[in-house]
């Protein structure tokens, strides 16, 4: 039976995925930093799942979570990389923009390193989807790093599509580019649209899954924009970005 461990399940995107997987048939492995949501969500799955509580901002004791995790589900057939945080204060503090990098640049990077050892030290193969943005493509003076944590896990994930294929390693790796979703993180963001509902995302994000693709845009209509956005130049963005 398929396993999948989803890293940030608690809501939005993680939550929606870990039921839609469920619903695929996979085993799932849950983790995130309120356990009572956690275990809220494995009431409403209809397969078998494990939780851990994790916050990645504590590398040390997440990868120990992550491979507890992988342990007792024999293995991880796919890593979901989901956590994640972002701050749209005006007023520029290093308190928000450390618990950005530290969440989705530092945690991100340690989890992923966790499980790219782990199937290589077990000769296993193994499938890292890991959630960016199309925010990943934009600069935007209102949350800079939380954008540029995206451009930087964006970019990474592709460093490492090039290096598993140069290495024979059974390793695939999905970059994820949603944009905007229903979630509690984009609440706060006035004039969104095409809004997705999370479960719709989940939907997209686990057929990429089942079809292991490198680089997909949740939902798809955002595959135009993140073109149109990464061919703009900067000018354009310090002109008439926010």
């Amino acid at each position: 039976m398929k396993t999948a461990i989803i890293i940030g399940a608690t809501s939005g995107i993680g939550r929606a995925l870990a039921i839609e997987l469920s619903q695929r048939g996979y085993i799932v492995g849950l983790t995130g930093r309120r356990v009572e949501m956690l275990e809220s969500l494995q009431t409403e799955l209809s397969g078998e799942s494990v939780c851990r509580r994790m916050d990645i901002t504590d590398l040390a004791a997440s990868n120990k979570a992550l491979l507890e995790l992988i342990s007792e589900l024999g293995h991880a057939d796919v890593l979901v990389l989901n956590a994640g945080v972002a701050s749209y204060k005006r007023d520029f503090n290093w308190e928000d923009e450390e618990r950005i990098i530290d969440t989705n640049v530092k945690g991100f990077c340690g989890l992923l390193n966790t499980y790219w050892h782990h199937c290589v030290a077990n000769s296993k193969a193994g499938h890292i989807v890991g959630v960016s943005s199309v925010a990943s493509h934009i600069p935007n003076g209102g949350s800079s790093a939380y954008n540029a944590s995206k451009a930087f896990i964006s970019n990474y994930m592709t460093g490492l599509q090039i290096k598993a294929k140069r290495a024979s390693l059974p390793i695939t790796i999905t970059d994820i580019k949603p944009g905007f979703v229903q979630t509690p993180m984009t609440e706060r963001i006035r004039g969104m649209f095409w809004v997705s509902s999370p479960e719709k995302s989940a939907r997209q994000i686990a057929d990429a899954i089942e079809k292991k693709k490198p680089n997909v845009y949740v939902t798809k209509r955002w595959r135009l924009a993140g073109i149109i956005a990464h061919l703009l130049p900067n000018a354009f963005f310090r002109t008439f970005g926010r």
